[in-house]
């Protein structure tokens, strides 16, 4: 498995990470150079502008850094939209700032990180830093900043305010020789891993309990606080106090589809033993009370976490539930399920926070399952990532339903040319036939009937 640098330079040469041209002549002779050069498994790094060197000549590997063209030739308050559109907080230009950081970042991982306008030892890692708390508020921003601008080797600036707020400067895509390095060692390591244990899909989804009048009934009422038990009421923070509104479970991880929703299934029935008021609706969705968020995380284990990863469950996963979430589910984000939401959990794998909550009915808790099982065993195998046009995330920020409509077909024909596709199709055909028709869930209706507890 080889990694190739891609610099488009004075030159318009290939080079790879060892340094040696390889040339290519005239552009319009890089797709045949290409497709001898690079093969399936390959990672190809665009460390500048690519816009005479055709994306399908790299089918079959990775491309990294596959927005950086047009991240170059954005303005700096274009790139702060982007931010904006996705949650980041930006600089307004008339505040000051405490201390100011420049993180480059390789696959979501800071790799070096110096603070800006103050003599030190340069390149402390994490932990260096007395500061430490502070720093990974900050590494946090540039790699969501980095994600949003479609870079995976970049370097950002980003500042901390004196109450501890993370604010992007600006970002931009990373070629030095060492960052690609960098990357080089840790695909090799990753590939040399593959397949080395079983791959495993958990969730962690929630619900919450409302009144005949459509009144929140906290969580904590009925379960215990904390992340402890199976079935408990997840924490949120209200001005200073931390509440426990919203009921979460945690099922034990499966190798399938079917056995994850059986274990969900299993704990619902748990739950409505705890709570004994028959008079309270079970509901869960995208935001079924104004200003109630829940999410529908789903765990993966066993797969390498790369932004590769991230970006096709936004495509294969996030975009096809958002067409059939309730349309009140728009106003979860930004604050809550933005493109590519991740966070490593102590197993060593991850969580997917992007997706709101699939407890609605089976059938879409089954296909969020599969869909995600899917992305995980196809991320380094795929030959293209669908629906990576901007045009679908601005729809799905904006709750734009006929416009990121136009990316369910290019992704159903790119996970059904797949391997894993065929194991996995009873449970995601019956999302993109809904997803096609129109339909939508109720996220008023209660959860219980469909999972008949």
């Amino acid at each position: 498995m080889a990694v190739t640098w891609v610099w488009k330079g004075r030159s318009g040469g290939l080079l790879p990470v060892t340094g040696a041209a390889l040339p290519t002549g005239r552009s319009g002779n890089v797709s045949v150079r290409t497709a001898e050069l690079v093969r399936p498994g390959d990672a190809v790094i665009a460390a500048s502008r690519m816009e005479s060197i055709p994306v399908q000549a790299f089918d079959g590997a990775w491309l990294l850094n596959e927005g950086a063209a047009r991240c170059m030739s954005m303005t700096l308050e274009e790139r702060r939209r982007l931010w904006k559109r996705a949650g980041i907080s930006v600089d307004k230009g008339n505040e000051a700032y405490a201390r100011v950081y420049a993180i480059s970042v390789v696959n979501l991982a800071p790799w070096r990180i110096e603070r800006l306008g103050r003599m030190q030892a340069p390149a402390l890692g994490l932990d260096g830093w007395p500061e430490a708390a502070a720093v990974r508020r900050a590494a946090r921003a540039a790699v969501r900043a980095l994600y949003a601008l479609g870079l995976d080797i970049g370097e950002a600036e980003v500042a901390l305010t004196d109450a501890g707020r993370a604010v992007v400067l600006d970002a931009r895509p990373e070629s030095g020789a060492a960052a690609v390095e960098t990357f080089a060692a840790w695909y090799a390591a990753a590939q040399g891993g593959e397949g080395a244990g079983t791959m495993l899909i958990g969730a962690d989804p929630e619900f919450a309990l409302l009144t005949p009048a459509g009144k929140l009934v906290p969580a904590s009422r009925f379960f215990g606080e904390g992340a402890a038990a199976e079935a408990g009421a997840d924490a949120m923070v209200v001005g200073r106090r931390v509440l426990y509104p919203v009921a979460e479970l945690r099922p034990a991880p499966a190798e399938t589809p079917a056995a994850l929703a059986g274990n969900v299934r299993r704990l619902l029935a748990r739950a409505a033993k705890q709570v004994r008021d028959p008079s309270l609706r079970w509901v869960a969705g995208a935001m079924p009370l104004p200003g109630l968020a829940l999410g529908g995380h789903i765990h993966i284990s066993g797969a390498p976490l790369t932004g590769r990863l991230l970006r096709l469950l936004d495509s294969c996963a996030a975009y096809p539930l958002a067409l059939v979430e309730d349309p009140a589910g728009r106003g979860r984000r930004p604050r809550y399920g933005t493109l590519g939401d991740y966070r490593p959990q102590p197993h060593g794998g991850f969580e997917y926070r992007t997706l709101p909550s699939w407890l609605v009915s089976p059938l879409a808790a089954k296909a969020a399952f599969a869909l995600a099982l899917l992305c995980a065993r196809e991320a380094l195998r795929m030959p293209r990532l669908p629906a990576q046009e901007e045009r679908f995330a601005e729809a799905y920020y904006a709750g734009d339903r006929a416009e990121l409509a136009a990316s369910l077909e290019p992704v159903f024909a790119a996970i059904s040319a797949t391997e894993s596709y065929a194991g996995l199709a009873g449970f995601i055909e019956p999302l993109f036939d809904a997803a096609r028709k129109g339909r939508t869930w109720n996220e008023s209706a209660d959860i219980r009937a469909k999972w008949r507890i």
